[in-house]
């Protein structure tokens, strides 16, 4: 026998026995020719590394001194030294947590998410952090990973040390320290290579969403010579091998007890630009994010979120020609750390302060409804009634449910016909302005896709690309040139009334909520509205699709002059960069349109966009006897009249009215809709009913007569109509 056979038998020692979940004993050293290290003791794992969840990257490492637990599994490859000043920012961390963790524990949740939140904000006003860590946020903010860390690692001691934590420590799974509410909010625009590796704020919204998939955190290697099994730490998911051990690289095993896995998923974060932040030719600027355990799943295609992570950087995308030939090429990303969801009022960039709670209650004392009229593109002269229904349309109708849990549409549909030149795209341009969440599309250049949701391959995963209707959520998407779209419309038809977009491809089947207002502008067919023909014939649009709007405005360009005369001084006075020419004042028992022209307070477009994201988050209102009796005979009446439009009336014409109601009764800031509100709301219906028939029975192009020919069949079609209608011949 050789003496290197003779001698390769001989190996260390066991290690010391310690009590089960906590750290064991080190293993003990081999001898001369023997094996590079001895089996850690029971409970323990190899290299002399003992204790629960305890994975040494390396077949050979320092023993764990540390007095906290999983020090080996937050700090894997750094030492303890208790004069370091990161053990004396633990030991004041572990104390603050102590107190902040005694009254309740929290178990069962951490147990089941894995990580604990934290408000930055309130937790640095804390004494012991005051006094011992005044520049913890300076710290989070330039070494945010040992810091994020470091309070994980004391939240997991303290849940380890408490009662019930040394008896059920091996159910605990390591704790994440999520941090909320860091500010200041950093522009995607502001994103450079200055921020790499610094903890920063994100907005933005969900326009991109992968699916999920597992990461390896830790990868299982093997050594062959040895058969010393250890966890060797895969640094954000990138593969590297281990040291050498016995002279040879370890062979990886990935599906071996030690590797480690968890949850991963990339979504891609776009700005959202205000009206005073546009670049002209520049397209929004994107993000990519990474989602990690418990994040994974927080936000949907089309969501407004606050993503807060470290800005990290990874290689370009490999299937590219250039990133083979250029390795420098570096794109940066966010690892998210904490995903907050936007508010109901659709925008969370927007803040509300105390100041614009006490302006805006002071504008409810005041005339709201004609001074958001009055404010709504001021450069458009008249159309008085057509901008008081933008309006009740951006504040929308109360959000309720049906006893049987069925969701009731709240949202108001608004289309506008008419000649050109009569300012239909200024209009929708200012709406989508001073909406608290806004979309503008022009439907000559919108596919049912980018009005959608799109289902796209990246490699081998499969994305959802959200669309317009999906990124006006809870907002209001605005579409000019609507009759341009062609075969588009038939998408429309589902987020109209149920709200939602459902897509089933390659074998996906998902639905996500499109709560918006569709509020588009249309031409009509050959340049100029035929009075002789129907809205449908005007705009070649299915019947289906009218009957879901609300409100249909139809104006025609007819010489008048009193109206003339004010137009004219309106946009001279507008070029002079004067105030337009406004009405005379009228006593407020004339009708609507009257009283709405008579106002001539103007509100500011910030002041007006809170407005009415305070009022369709606070506001829920419900409808009084006397508003149900008004909006009650109403339908009645126009129920009972014979019309020979190809839009009949049915009850979603009720459900707009009660919408509409609501709506008036919103921007007031009614708790209660009144009587007086059904009776505006019934004088903006009145108006456009009134066009729309009046136009269609005034004869035909350009208002002639029309030929006795086209006048008989249109009164057969009508006899024809009545006599399906009353099921009798006899006239």
């Amino acid at each position: 026998m050789s003496s290197n056979k003779r001698w390769s038998n001989w190996r260390g020692g066991r290690g010391k026995r310690h009590r089960p979940f906590t750290k064991g004993g080190g293993g003990g050293r081999g001898g001369w020719g023997g094996a590079p290290s001895g089996r850690g003791g029971w409970g323990g794992a190899p290299s002399g590394r003992g204790g629960w969840g305890s994975t040494p990257s390396t077949p050979l490492q320092t023993p764990d001194t540390s007095p906290y637990f999983g020090w080996l599994d937050y700090f894997p490859d750094e030492q303890f030294v208790p004069e370091s000043p990161l053990a004396a920012r633990l030991r004041i961390l572990v104390a603050v947590f102590e107190d902040i963790l005694s009254d309740t524990l929290p178990f069962e949740e951490i147990s089941v998410k894995g990580s604990l939140t934290i408000d930055i904000e309130t937790f640095i006003l804390r004494p012991g952090i005051q006094e011992g860590i005044p520049d913890l946020l300076e710290l989070l903010k330039t070494s945010p990973d040992t810091t994020i860390r470091s309070l994980s690692l004391a939240i997991y001691h303290v849940l380890s040390t408490q009662e019930h934590g040394t008896q059920a420590i091996h159910t605990l799974p390591l704790v994440i320290a999520r941090v909320s509410n860091f500010t200041p909010t950093t522009l995607l625009k502001d994103m450079r290579a200055n921020l790499y590796g610094r903890f920063a704020t994100v907005h933005g919204t969900v326009v991109r969403v992968s699916d999920v998939k597992p990461l390896v955190t830790h990868l299982h290697f093997t050594c062959e010579n040895c058969a010393q099994d250890f966890a060797h730490p895969l640094k954000d998911g990138k593969y590297s091998l281990p040291p050498p051990c016995c002279g040879t690289t370890p062979s990886p095993y990935h599906a071996g007890p030690r590797t480690r896995t968890i949850d991963l998923q990339k979504v891609r974060l776009q700005e959202v630009v205000s009206e005073e932040g546009k670049e002209a030719g520049r397209i929004p600027r994107t993000v990519e994010v990474e989602l990690t355990g418990d994040l994974v799943g927080s936000c949907i295609p089309g969501e407004n979120v606050n993503i807060t992570g470290i800005v990290k950087v990874h290689h370009g995308d490999a299937q590219h020609p250039r990133a083979v030939k250029d390795k420098c090429m570096f794109l940066l990303y966010v690892h998210a750390n904490h995903v907050a969801s936007s508010s109901s009022s659709g925008d969370s960039a927007l803040v509300i302060t105390m100041s614009d709670i006490v302006e805006i209650g002071n504008m409810a004392e005041r005339y709201p409804f004609g001074a958001l009229v009055h404010s709504l593109c001021p450069t458009i002269f008249g159309h008085t009634l057509v901008k008081a229904g933008l309006v009740l349309a951006l504040v929308g109708g109360a959000d309720r449910a049906t006893s049987s849990g069925v969701h009731r549409r709240s949202d108001s549909h608004v289309l506008i016909v008419g000649d050109p030149g009569l300012g239909k795209s200024q209009l929708l341009q200012a709406v989508s302005n001073v909406a608290p969440r806004g979309v503008y599309v022009c439907g000559n250049s919108a596919t049912a896709a980018g009005l959608t949701v799109t289902l796209s391959r990246d490699g081998s995963d499969t994305v959802l690309e959200a669309g317009a209707l999906v990124l006006a959520d809870k907002g209001c998407c605005c579409i000019d040139e609507f009759d341009k779209m062609g075969s588009q419309h038939s998408a429309l038809l589902e987020a109209m009334e149920q709200q939602s977009i459902s897509i089933a491809k390659a074998g996906m089947v998902c639905s996500l909520p499109a709560r918006t207002s569709v509020l588009a502008a249309a031409n009509p067919v050959g340049g100029h509205y035929n009075p002789g023909k129907t809205i449908a014939d005007n705009l070649k649009l299915s019947t289906p699709l009218l009957s879901r709007f609300d409100l249909i405005f139809i104006l025609l360009d007819r010489p008048d002059s009193g109206l003339d005369k004010y137009l004219s001084d309106h946009v001279l006075a507008m070029h002079a960069g004067e105030s337009g020419s406004q009405f005379e004042d009228h006593d407020s028992d004339l009708p609507l349109e009257q009283r709405l022209m008579s106002c001539k307070e103007e509100v500011d477009p910030l002041l007006m966009k809170k407005y009415i994201a305070h009022v369709r988050s606070s506001v829920q209102p419900t409808l009084s006897d006397d508003a149900k009796a008004v909006l009650k005979e109403f339908y009645l009446a126009i129920r009972a009249q014979d019309s020979n439009d190809e839009t009949p009336v049915t009850t979603r014409q009720l459900e707009s009215l009660i919408r509409l109601t609501e709506s008036r009764a919103r921007v007031a800031q009614r708790r209660v809709a009144t009587g007086g509100d059904a009776v505006d709301v019934v004088e903006i219906v009145q108006h456009c009913m009134r066009d729309l028939r009046g136009v269609q029975g005034g004869g035909g192009k350009g208002g002639k007569p029309m030929g006795v020919t086209k006048a008989g069949k249109l009164l057969v079609a009508a006899l024809n109509k009545h006599s399906e209608r009353t099921c009798t011949s006899l006239f």
